[in-house]
């Protein structure tokens, strides 16, 4: 992976900030930090890992009715939360893995998450919006 890709302190109360601001339940515990320790863990940028949440599931919304179950797998890994609805740390294990396993064989000449975007979603446009996400989580909240 990229060097701008890979696991880097982050402004995290930037990021609480940010969240909070989306009145996203991913602000808080135990969200948050399983969601960056998946990340130290996979050598993934945290903020790659909070990009896909937000094209996933917009953050997660508090007021959604289902936030609580959809807050355990804000990734969709497996499909999506329905499917499977585990815990917090385990899906954002899965996904920051699957983050990684994807850029495997990558060209150099392929746009890392285009390159990811091919295991790891359906939606041949999936790299579009956590491009574009990511983009804004950098700008908005950036490094420590």
């Amino acid at each position: 992976m990229p060097a701008h890709l890979k696991y880097r302190p982050i402004n995290e109360t930037g990021l609480k900030d940010f969240l909070t601001k989306k009145n996203s339940l991913l602000a808080e515990t135990p969200y948050f930090s399983a969601i960056i320790q998946a990340a130290e863990e996979f050598n993934v940028n945290p903020l790659l890992l909070f990009a896909i949440a937000g094209h996933e599931q917009a953050f997660v919304a508090k007021t959604h009715k289902d936030a609580r179950k959809i807050a355990n797998n804000p990734f969709n890994v497996y499909h999506s939360w329905r499917e499977y609805n585990t815990d917090i740390r385990d899906s954002a294990r899965i996904a920051a893995r699957t983050v990684v396993n994807s850029s495997n064989d990558r060209p150099e000449s392929v746009d890392p998450i285009i390159w990811i975007n091919n295991k790891y979603a359906e939606d041949k446009n999936w790299w579009k919006g956590v491009s574009q996400i990511l983009e804004n989580l950098e700008k908005e909240v950036g490094e420590k």
